[in-house]
């Protein structure tokens, strides 16, 4: 049995380099790695918010409630935020 050990010095190399080009960034770009999963995940709930009252005119609901309008921006928040940081970050 052979025993394979990660290459953690490659990835540590890989890491250090990719942090180091990071603190170049100038400060407005390091910001928007840092927080662009907010950003996103803001733009989605605010896009969601306008959806929900876009449908309910079209559909003439006359009840505003916050638990119709709560769903549609914490869903598109939270989808967009989680599946930025797994695929960009």
């Amino acid at each position: 049995m052979e025993s394979h050990k990660p290459s953690t010095s490659k990835d540590d190399l890989i890491l250090n380099i990719i942090s180091r080009k990071i603190k170049q960034l100038p400060e407005s770009d390091r910001n928007l790695l840092e927080y662009g999963s907010a950003y996103i995940g803001l733009n989605a709930a605010f896009g969601g918010l306008i959806a929900n009252s876009l449908f309910r005119r079209i559909l003439n609901v006359t009840q505003a409630r916050l638990a119709s309008s709560l769903p549609m921006a914490v869903i598109p928040f939270l989808t967009a935020n989680l599946s930025y940081q797994s695929l960009v970050i």
